[in-house]
C-alpha cells in the first residue's frame, strides 16, 4: 500500500528482457523482495547493489502501464510502501494500475501552476469525481474537472519539480490508477 506521495525520483540505467535497473537512491535501506512503486506500478526488489537495484517486469505489466516506452536515462517516480505509522499525506494507493492514460493538455499557468489534460479508456470514467482522489504515474492528484474518458488535474510547483510530471510532453503514456476506495464502494452494489 502507498500514498501517491513521492519520495525520490530514480534514473533508468539499463532495461534488458524485462529486468529494469535504476539508481539506488535507498543506499542500504533496500531488501530483496521488497515493494517500491515506480511510476505508481507496484515492483518487487529482486537484486540490488549500493548503486543500482533490478526488478522483473511480466507481460501483463509491460501491457497496462507505460514501462513499454521507457528508456534509459528515463526517470521513475519512486514511493517505497507505507508503514502502519507513517501518516498518509495522499489518498489510498495499491500499485497496480488501471489503464494507461495519454497527455492531452499540458499548459503551464501564470501562477507556476501546470495543468494535464488526459485522456483514459471511457469505461474508467465511472471511477472519477471532481475533487476526487487519483494517481498519476504513482502521484495522489486531486482531479479538478472530468468529462467521459477526460480529466483535468493542476500541479503546484514542488510537485512539478519532485515527480517527473513536471517533464511529461504531449501525446506521452501515464499510468494511471483509480481511487481504491471509490472502486470498492462502487463493486459492492
Amino acid at each position: 500500500m502507498f500514498s501517491g506521495i513521492i519520495e525520490k525520483k530514480g534514473k533508468i540505467l539499463s532495461i534488458e528482457n524485462g529486468t529494469y535497473t535504476v539508481e539506488n537512491l535507498y543506499g542500504s535501506e533496500l531488501t530483496l523482495g521488497q515493494s517500491i512503486a515506480h511510476d505508481g506500478a507496484c515492483m518487487t526488489i529482486n537484486g540490488f547493489t549500493s548503486e543500482s537495484y533490478s526488478f522483473f517486469v511480466m507481460l501483463e505489466s509491460l501491457a497496462k502501464t507505460n514501462f513499454g516506452s521507457k528508456k534509459t536515462g528515463d526517470f521513475f517516480n519512486l514511493e517505497r510502501s507505507l508503514k502502519v505509522s507513517d501518516r498518509i499525506d495522499g489518498h489510498f494507493v495499491s500499485g497496480h494500475i488501471d489503464c494507461i492514460g495519454l497527455v492531452k493538455k499540458r499548459e503551464l499557468l501564470d501562477d507556476g501552476s501546470l495543468l494535464l489534460g488526459i485522456n483514459f479508456p471511457e469505461t474508467f470514467s465511472k471511477y472519477t469525481i471532481i475533487k476526487g482522489s487519483i494517481a498519476l504515474n504513482g502521484v495522489s492528484l486531486t482531479i479538478a474537472e472530468k468529462s467521459d474518458g477526460y480529466i483535468l488535474v493542476s500541479l503546484i510547483p514542488l510537485t512539478q519539480d519532485w515527480t517527473n510530471l513536471g517533464e511529461i510532453n504531449l501525446s506521452d503514456c501515464i499510468n494511471i490508477e483509480f481511487d481504491l476506495l471509490g472502486k470498492y464502494i462502487l463493486n459492492t452494489k
